[in-house]
């Protein structure tokens, strides 16, 4: 398995190896209670990203990601939620630099059980060449990350794969407790980019769906 740190340097795109035993990345993702903010730790447990989450604050982002450990690092990426359609506005990159990319991550289902996104990657051939591909988020009772247990009831548990060929790309698997999230496992090799993809998607599912369970249960936080 790859080290996250080693990953979380990397923006450039590399060919993707498809083997699904093959090099993988960890993250534990954490939320403390009364925190407005995401923690993504390595296994070494160094934190390697900081999610800022945004409540109520006109055209600010839900949540911005940072490298680093806190929210004085560079924005690599930000996730805003569309509040009627249940999707998505990513942005790889800082929404201030011009180069940034912003794509769209769609609801695919009422129940929040699948959703869809679109990136360029490396062809898949290893050659220089580019390509579009998309991608989806579906909620598993089956699939989980390596060496982790979880109940096959719980709604918070994804799986990414690929939407032409049923890979999977990433398995995030929620855990029961009061400040973590759960751990979120990338097993393609599509570069850094492609990571910070995969880190972006997944939080916004989680926090979202925090939101929903919130206010559905008279807690408030958001809708979406």
């Amino acid at each position: 398995m790859s080290s996250a740190s080693s990953r979380a340097g990397s923006i450039t795109s590399a060919h993707v190896d498809m083997d699904e035993q093959g090099p993988s990345c960890l993250y534990h993702i954490y939320r403390r209670p009364f925190h407005r903010r995401y923690e993504f730790k390595s296994p070494d447990d160094q934190t390697v990203y900081y999610g800022d989450v945004s409540l109520w604050t006109f055209k600010r982002p839900d949540i911005i990601l940072h490298a680093g450990d806190s929210d004085k690092g560079p924005v690599v990426a930000v996730s805003k939620f569309l509040k009627f359609s249940g999707d998505y506005k990513l942005c790889l990159g800082n929404p201030d630099d011009v180069n940034a990319q912003w794509e769209d991550m769609t609801k695919e289902s009422a129940l929040h059980s699948r959703h869809r996104f679109e990136m360029t990657v490396l062809s898949q051939t290893g050659d220089p060449n580019i390509e579009r591909r998309s991608f989806l988020w579906k909620r598993t009772r089956h699939v989980k990350v390596d060496d982790s247990t979880s109940s096959i009831w719980g709604l918070r548990n994804f799986k990414l794969v690929d939407e032409r060929t049923d890979q999977l790309m990433a398995v995030f698997t929620d855990e029961k407790s009061i400040s973590k999230c759960g751990k979120l496992q990338i097993k393609a090799e599509y570069g850094g980019s492609f990571d910070i993809m995969v880190l972006i998607s997944c939080v916004s599912l989680y926090e979202r769906a925090r939101r929903r369970n919130r206010s559905a249960s008279g807690g408030g936080g958001g809708g979406g």
